[in-house]
């Protein structure tokens, strides 16, 4: 998996659909006013002239140039959505390409396949074919020269209206010279759009990361996109589904995914967005997003009381962003997931087998989410160790299941002892830079623990030669002694940190702290102790 683009990191907000430059427009001034962090906006459907791909419908969004370039002075970016559809009609320039240079899907007998899809009458993309591949991917041209920088792909299975749901099976794809059917290619349909749009944009972008979101894909869609579990519905036991769809994924090679944050169809409401906002916080992707004629899920939609607990946890998600990013590089090095079910971290532990309600984030961070209405506490289970709880510090013996208190505006997280965790504070979208940067420290006695730390420009393609930061942290505890090892190694890139504070969980005098930090990366150290067993 590429390391994704930093901002595609951070909060999303979608919609079927925002559905004009007035309304977008609004909506952001809604986050600003509010501070509300945010990093994107999605662009469904409706933006287009007709449905058309690579279009903008000029009475509803005048002057799209102009509106992505002031978004992106707030640190936000647009998202729009392109389908495999393609309208018929000779008066549509790709349309008429496409046919003249038989980049679409065809017949044996060489007539091209149309399907009804929201255009009307369409044809499809035949994305085996690598002239086909280029051609499509340098439309996204289209969409880069207004600033765009990530695409949504949907319907890609490819989806048609039909008794089939999708494409006729008997039609021929060109395969590169090996022509085979749509019936024996279907599955890798969606993954080869997704290549084609990943690699289409990082030609245009240069030396920037590219953003592609995507519904369908095979073995493998890692390397191109990121995949979203599709139209759910707002119902608590979607929410539940959730957890073990993500995981599921991950285990299959895919680290960077996530739901509809709220339920797509349906109506959601307060509770419900709030607790599915709280699991968001650790899915690898963090987008809300709801249907047509649905009732409106902003965090503002349902009342303040509710607006400020889901502003508080999308706020946490910036301060988790650099503990986040580690893992995702870790992800990109190693093939490990983000997201990860307790038995890939304990696979001795019988009891994580069947546990399916509960996650890792990376090997020191277990969340543990209340997926039921009107409920206001829950069993957790700890492996084998002590665990931290996040909120209060309290301590809590591993092996055993314990019963959990978690109000509404309450998400369990639990910390493991001896863990190096790298937090910041909330900040309005990731293009504002880190100020400070965090590093608890959750010392065990008698036990060492080294972290890396990993840093850099969280856009461009610099790191994949090398241009990163990277500083060593090693903790070696006794039972009334720490030593604190640093060491930087900067290749390229240096943060531009103003203060790197060091926070020691636990009981330590603060004469019984040594340090050794000879490049002077740590600012100053804080004890944190207030801690109680249980």
């Amino acid at each position: 998996m590429p390391l994704p683009p930093k901002w595609s990191l951070g909060y999303h907000q979608s919609r079927y659909s925002y559905k004009s430059e007035k309304e977008v427009r609004e909506l952001v001034e809604t986050f600003k006013a509010k501070r509300v962090p945010l990093d994107a906006i999605y662009l469904d459907i409706h933006y287009m002239d007709e449905y058309r791909v690579f279009t903008f419908d000029s009475n509803r969004f005048p002057n799209p140039k102009k509106l992505i370039e002031e978004l992106r002075k707030d640190g936000i970016r647009v998202v729009p959505i392109v389908d495999p559809g393609v309208k018929a009609g000779e008066n549509y320039p790709i349309y008429r390409e496409e046919t003249n240079e038989s980049h679409f899907c065809k017949y044996s007998k060489g007539d091209v396949y149309h399907g009804d899809v929201w255009p009307g009458r369409s044809a499809f993309p035949d994305f085996t074919n690598e002239k086909t591949r280029r051609w499509w991917g340098k439309q996204h041209k289209f969409y880069t020269d207004l600033g765009i920088e990530g695409v949504w792909n949907d319907m890609n299975e490819p989806s048609v209206f039909n008794e089939t749901k999708t494409m006729d099976l008997a039609v021929i794809h060109e395969n590169n010279g090996q022509p085979k059917t749509h019936g024996e290619l279907h599955n890798i349909y969606g993954m080869m759009m997704g290549a084609t749009t990943h690699e289409g944009l990082k030609d245009e972008l240069a030396n920037k990361r590219p953003f592609v979101l995507i519904r369908a894909g095979y073995a493998g869609i890692q390397r191109y996109a990121t995949v979203w579990t599709g139209d759910n519905r707002s119902f608590w036991e979607h929410l539940q589904m959730a957890l073990p769809m993500c995981m599921n994924l991950e285990l299959s090679g895919v680290a960077f995914c996530g739901p509809d944050v709220g339920g797509f169809a349906n109506d959601s409401n307060g509770e419900l967005l709030t607790r599915w906002t709280q699991v968001g916080l650790f899915t690898p992707y963090f987008r809300n997003h709801s249907v047509l004629n649905s009732i409106h899920q902003e965090l503002w939609s349902f009342g303040t009381r509710y607006e400020e607990m889901i502003k508080r946890y999308i706020e946490e998600r910036y301060v988790w962003l650099p503990y986040l990013y580690n893992v995702f590089k870790e992800a990109s090095r190693t093939g490990m997931p983000v997201m990860r079910p307790l038995l890939l971290e304990f696979p001795y532990d019988e009891q994580t087998v069947n546990i399916y309600d509960q996650f890792m984030v990376g090997e020191d961070v277990l969340v543990a989410p209340i997926l039921t209405p009107s409920t206001n506490h829950r069993v957790v289970y700890l492996p084998e160790g002590t665990w931290i709880d996040y909120w209060t510090d309290q301590k809590r013996v591993g092996g055993k299941y314990h019963l959990v208190y978690a109000d509404i505006d309450t998400l369990p997280i639990f910390i493991k002892e001896g863990a190096i965790i790298p937090l910041t504070a909330p900040k309005a979208s990731t293009n504002e830079k880190d100020k400070q940067l965090f590093i608890h420290l959750y010392p065990q006695a008698n036990e060492s623990k080294s972290y890396t730390l990993y840093e850099d420009d969280g856009l461009s393609l610099n790191h994949e030669t090398g241009a990163c930061f990277e500083c060593d942290i090693h903790m070696e505890a006794s039972a009334d002694q720490l030593t604190i090892t640093t060491h930087e190694k900067i290749n390229g890139y240096s943060p531009d940190w103003e203060e790197r504070i060091f926070i020691i969980h636990g009981a330590i005098k603060e004469e019984n702290i040594r340090l050794n930090d000879k490049m002077q990366f740590v600012s100053r150290i804080l004890i944190k102790d207030n801690a109680h067993d249980s």
